[in-house]
């Protein structure tokens, strides 16, 4: 008796086929989850080893493509938005090391050079912060089992590693976070269901914007907020013109406070940051150390974190105080004593200057310049700076109508007036306190010139792994930012 075959059971086969080969497919793309893995020698270096032992490999853990595919086994992945030389900021760092102690997470930490370039004599601290490629892992606990096959995969290719997890004080694999070069994580199920809050962890299952390669929006934000809720009016000061070339700027409020944008100019070529206990100092390319003025650690640190989140949002604003006395700063520098110090600055021109009419005052650096001290001392600098005075023209674009400008050097600790423009400078009483506003401009004239040195160091991406992770730690906390001024 011949086999009957119906059109249904035709179709039946069909379907099954369809399927054995969609999972053949599935199955092939399993091991390398996305092309990008084929030009990234360190992930396509470890995919098919990795791939053996079951877990996927992907260059973007959140690429629409990515995401689509059901998890099936554990995937080992970089993100968009920590891109290869960024490190964790303090915060970042916090939450990392207190998930740690809670044994919620471990972290591998790998120094991916050639087994013939390695100094096995020297320890793992040394060779990690001597390395160029240091990558680091971070994995939820139900990951464990993959983060040391990983381990173990490394170790045979010759490269050195460390896998930390319970039984150990968060400081050790906190400073390997803090200064890895580049940061990865294990993606599963459980990792995704921790609702961890640290940033690898938290990162997991979402997909990148549309026309995107990140999952930020342009002001920085994953959600709906707005920067500018936030933070105070987002302008470059350079938008603002000069004596000869007008603002650019077109705003219905006209922007004012204080904005520090300048890159610092050198008498060295800076190879290196430092800080120990002898505090900040600059390691230049003939190897000389250079040590920098004292300050304040916390000022430091707030300073430090303001040039990440100027570059970060591409804005020089600090603080802005509206005509209700409503106080608008940088959450870099909200509730530190260098916040308070700037925010107060802010209300001093008009106390000085009264009698133009004007809408807004905003207090900008011009120049910094750093160099050597002729006692052979700490480095000295010197920041020119203009205090200006505002108001909008029919067309809405901020037009500026006096500027004071003035010269501070960090030796004396003094502020110098030395000259003047605007059109409006006829308007300026002949008694005016030239001497007292500069008094007044002290503290913002030196924050300006470490934000310029930091900001110039930022730019040029100069090593600061030395004493990184326990300056992030330090506490910049001081008096509390007012909602009113």
């Amino acid at each position: 008796m011949k086999p009957h075959f119906s059109r249904y059971t035709a179709i039946s086969y069909r379907a099954l086929f369809a399927c054995l080969l969609l999972l053949a497919c599935d199955f092939t793309i399993a091991e390398s989850l996305d092309e990008g893995v084929r030009q990234d020698p360190v992930l396509h270096g470890f995919s098919e080893a990795l791939a053996a032992h079951q877990i996927d490999v992907t260059s973007n853990l959140n690429a629409r493509a990515v995401i689509a595919q059901r998890i099936r086994r554990a995937r080992l992945g970089r993100f968009p938005d920590l891109p290869v030389g960024t490190f964790p900021d303090s915060a970042e760092i916090a939450r990392w090391e207190a998930a740690y102690r809670e044994s919620e997470i471990g972290g591998l930490a790998i120094i991916v050079e050639e087994a013939e370039n390695s100094r096995p004599q020297e320890g793992f601290s040394e060779r990690w912060l001597d390395s160029e490629q240091r990558l680091f892992v971070t994995f939820y606990r139900d990951d464990y089992e993959a983060a040391a096959k990983f381990s173990r995969i490394a170790a045979a290719a010759g490269y050195a590693s460390e896998l930390h997890f319970e039984g150990e004080a968060a400081s050790a694999p906190g400073q390997r976070y803090a200064t890895a070069a580049q940061r990865l994580a294990i993606d599963s199920l459980a990792a995704r269901r921790s609702r961890s809050e640290v940033t690898e962890l938290d990162y997991l299952g979402e997909r990148v914007r549309r026309r995107s390669n990140s999952l930020f929006n342009a002001d920085g934000n994953r959600g709906d907020r707005s920067l500018a809720r936030n933070e105070p009016s987002v302008f470059m000061k350079e938008t603002l013109g000069d004596e000869f070339n007008q603002s650019t700027i077109s705003e219905i409020i006209v922007p004012g406070g204080v904005a520090l944008g300048e890159s610092a100019k050198l008498d060295m070529v800076p190879t290196e940051l430092v800080f120990d206990l002898d505090g900040l100092a600059i390691i230049d390319e003939q190897g000389q150390r250079w040590e920098l003025p004292e300050i304040a650690l916390a000022d430091a640190k707030a300073l430090f974190d303001f040039v990440n989140r100027s570059g970060a949002i591409k804005s020089d604003a600090i603080v802005d105080i509206d005509a209700d006395a409503r106080v608008k700063i940088s959450s870099a520098l909200r509730d530190t004593d260098v916040g308070f110090a700037i925010m107060h600055a802010d209300t001093q021109p008009f106390e000085f200057v009264p009698n133009l009419p004007v809408s807004k005052s905003v207090i900008i650096d011009t120049g910094v310049q750093w160099r050597a001290a002729a006692d052979g001392g700490p480095l000295e600098f010197e920041t020119d700076f203009e205090v200006r005075f505002l108001s909008a023209d029919n067309m809405r674009i901020a037009q500026t109508r006096v500027a004071l400008q003035y010269e501070y050097l960090s030796s004396l600790k003094t502020a110098e007036y030395s000259d003047s423009w605007g059109r409006s400078v006829g308007r300026l009483h002949d008694n005016l306190n030239y001497s007292g506003l500069g008094k007044s401009m002290a503290d913002v004239a030196n924050y300006a010139g470490w934000v310029g040195l930091l900001r110039r160091l930022h730019e040029e991406e100069v090593r600061f792994l030395r004493g990184r992770y326990d300056f992030m730690k330090i506490e910049k906390t001081g008096q509390e930012t007012p909602t009113r001024y």
